[in-house]
């Protein structure tokens, strides 16, 4: 199991993005570096994570618009841009899906209160989640 906590700790120490256009900017920079990936995010819906999607590997990137977190799936991060490595977290994992991540709701509340867990402990157990889990979860 991985502790959640401590990527996203160390992530808001990397950087906190000050204004929504920062994160938009962050978001056309990948895009235009990689131009097979296709954005899934409602900006007007107030999303807290963008995906990117990439047609044959599906879900590559996440990437929170708070804190300076990036997960990448490892079959894809030799295509992230150097220029990223410098300003993020870079969390390189194998898949999205699996149920290998726990956290400390309560420290996670205090230590990182820009990542807001939106759902019950019936819905996603926060000692056994993935990251599709968490990106509903906290969106």
């Amino acid at each position: 199991m991985n502790d959640l906590l401590k990527v996203l700790i160390e992530a808001k120490n990397k950087m906190v993005f000050t204004t929504q256009k920062d994160f938009v900017d962050l978001l056309k920079e990948i895009e235009q570096n990689t131009s097979s990936l296709e954005l899934d995010w409602d900006d007007g819906a107030g999303e807290e994570w963008a995906r990117f999607i990439h047609h044959e590997f599906g879900k590559v990137y996440m990437i929170n618009s708070k804190i300076g977190i990036i997960f990448a799936k490892r079959i894809f991060s030799n295509e992230i841009p150097q220029t990223l490595y410098d300003r993020f977290i870079i969390s390189i994992v194998e898949c999205y899906d699996k149920e290998e991540w726990h956290v400390d709701l309560e420290t996670l509340r205090k230590s990182v209160s820009q990542i807001e867990w939106n759902t019950s402990d019936d819905i996603v157990n926060p000692n056994a989640f993935s990251l599709d889990d968490l990106y509903y979860a906290t969106i």
